[in-house]
């Protein structure tokens, strides 16, 4: 059904863009806001006359649509949802209307809104900039062109604060499509797990691939929480494959693609490396060291079994591990091997393996805030970007991130921002959710408070400094945008390979089986992708 509705998408949505399309942000809110000289010419002109108005341009009743990433589940809900929300809408001075997908689902929602049509689209949408998707869309018309306002400092004093490199990556034949998200760190990805059962088991911190799988064969068959069951098992994981390209690096294996000894890029899929990590994988799976349904798990309550005590080990973001150990922090869940105090995490950036030159993958600024047609005239995109821009404002940012203070946060006696019963999920529901529509630009934190860091925190921080360092960049990042066959095919040709991956390590298919699909990748535009990308690259060697 997923591969369907990307076609779905590659194949309508041009025709339908055309179609319709033929019918048819500053820190202080009293300050005034005026137009840039330059326009997109993808936008309806402003009528002549009092131009730097644009604001009475909008029409009656406006309202900024979103479509959004719900990973937690009933994000922005509760006694205090609705306050948040209408607090955001005043503070930005715009009615918002917010769709909210589930994380699992969000691909396949994204591809049904951009084949539907224009008005069925919302205004903003947070999309992934190298998904061939994405870019297919952004030929076929489906995003205003930012370039002419984005830079503006007077009109967005927070989004002109962008870094072009980042900008580049949804930079298409000139056009930059949208605004980054600047949450993300070079270096945030990693292996978690439970402190207390490794001290348990006598296992120190792994170095090596042998050590990792060590770790999880003896969480799954060591009796690591020491109740005399065979109820544990190793690694977390859920449908949402990220973990795989994660570990992946530990092997040697580049972030999507590498450039070889003959200087030459090449998909990862196509090295020895990769098939090493994919038998790991399956060996993993195999003997029982992951769960055998995986595979349909739902992100929203993917940590679930972390949390239970049911699994030991958590591989993604390292932000993602320490939200485990604060759980066990604001539900007392005691340490197996000191039950005088609560259990905690240890992070893993990378490990290699032989354990010389550690890895770890990239997560680089690939979220960008598209701003489709849906927005038909330059005053509704500049209303858009307005509305994204003071979203980055620390009081924005205070209230998406740490909710109400006196209700969700106070102040202790150094000052610092702490969470007031931070165990209790449901009060804290009012504002979970709304950091998905920050583009965190220019500061991924409110600069106006000091954030009490916990000691899951300054170890979340630590790791990440040293993720930083071993984190392995996509070579190719920057020529896939300007690959015609990418764009127009290379939602299917992931999909290609994602499947195809996945259905070895479960054993739905064998070598011949993963041989057929690299096959079929090829045949299906894959080899076009890698002459395109060789062409580029060739020309910046």
């Amino acid at each position: 059904m997923k591969r369907s509705i990307h076609r779905m998408a590659s194949a309508l949505l041009a025709a339908i863009l055309i179609l319709t399309m033929a019918a048819g942000c500053t820190k202080d809110t009293s300050k005034e806001t005026k137009a840039p000289d330059t326009t997109a010419g993808s936008t309806e002109k402003e009528t002549e006359g009092n131009t730097d108005d644009w604001h009475a341009q909008l029409p009656e009743g406006f309202a900024i649509t979103l479509m959004l990433n719900d990973f937690e589940g009933s994000p922005n809900s509760g006694e205090y949802g609705e306050q948040i929300l209408n607090m955001i809408k005043e503070y930005t001075g715009y009615d918002i209307q917010i769709q909210w997908v589930t994380s699992d689902n969000f691909d396949d929602k994204l591809g049904t809104v951009l084949a539907s049509g224009v008005e069925n689209m919302p205004m903003i949408i947070p999309v992934n900039a190298t998904k061939g998707l994405i870019i297919n869309s952004a030929l076929a018309g489906a995003f205003n062109p930012l370039e002419d306002y984005i830079g503006n400092a007077q009109d967005y004093p927070n989004l002109s604060l962008y870094d072009q490199d980042i900008a580049n990556t949804f930079t298409i034949n000139g056009h930059l499509y949208g605004a980054y998200m600047n949450s993300a760190r070079i270096g945030r990805f990693g292996l978690s797990y439970r402190t207390d059962w490794a001290e348990k088991l006598g296992i120190g911190v792994p170095k090596t691939v042998d050590d990792v799988y060590n770790l999880f064969y003896q969480f799954t068959y060591g009796d690591p929480d020491g109740n005399g069951k065979n109820d544990t098992y190793a690694l977390n994981l859920c449908k949402y494959t990220g973990p795989l390209d994660v570990m992946q690096t530990w092997f040697g294996v580049g972030n999507k693609w590498i450039e070889d000894e003959n200087g030459d890029m090449v998909p990862v899929h196509m090295t020895k490396e990769y098939m090493d990590a994919l038998s790991w994988f399956k060996k993993l799976y195999d003997e029982g060291l992951i769960a055998n349904d995986w595979v349909i798990r739902d992100t929203g309550t993917w940590k679930d079994d972390n949390y239970n005590s049911v699994a030991g080990a958590y591989c993604d973001c390292i932000d993602d591990g320490r939200r485990i150990w604060d759980y066990f922090t604001q539900n007392d869940i005691k340490s197996i091997t000191n039950p005088e105090e609560t259990a905690t995490m240890t992070f893993v950036p990378g490990v290699s393996v032989d354990g010389t030159d550690p890895h770890t993958l990239a997560s680089a600024p690939t979220t960008f805030f598209a701003v489709t047609k849906a927005a038909k005239s330059e005053a509704e995109v500049k209303a858009c970007l307005e509305f994204l821009d003071k979203m980055g404002d620390d009081e924005m940012l205070m209230l998406i991130m740490y909710g109400l203070e006196g209700i969700h946060w106070e102040l202790n006696e150094a000052g610092e921002v702490v969470q007031i019963t931070p165990e209790d999920k449901m009060l804290h529901k009012g504002y979970t959710g709304l950091n998905q529509m920050s583009p965190y630009q220019p500061n991924p934190n409110p600069t106006n408070y000091v954030i009490y860091r916990t000691p899951a925190a300054i170890a979340q921080d630590d790791a990440f400094a040293e993720a930083g360092k071993i984190a392995v960049l996509n070579p190719a990042m920057g020529y896939l945008g300007n690959s015609p066959t990418y764009a127009t095919n290379g939602g299917n040709l992931d999909l290609i390979l994602d499947d195809a991956r996945t259905q070895y390590i479960v054993g739905d298919i064998d070598e011949a089986g993963l041989q057929a699909a690299w096959d079929q990748w090829l045949a299906s535009g894959g080899q076009q992708v890698i002459d395109e990308v060789n062409e580029q690259h060739n020309q910046n060697k």
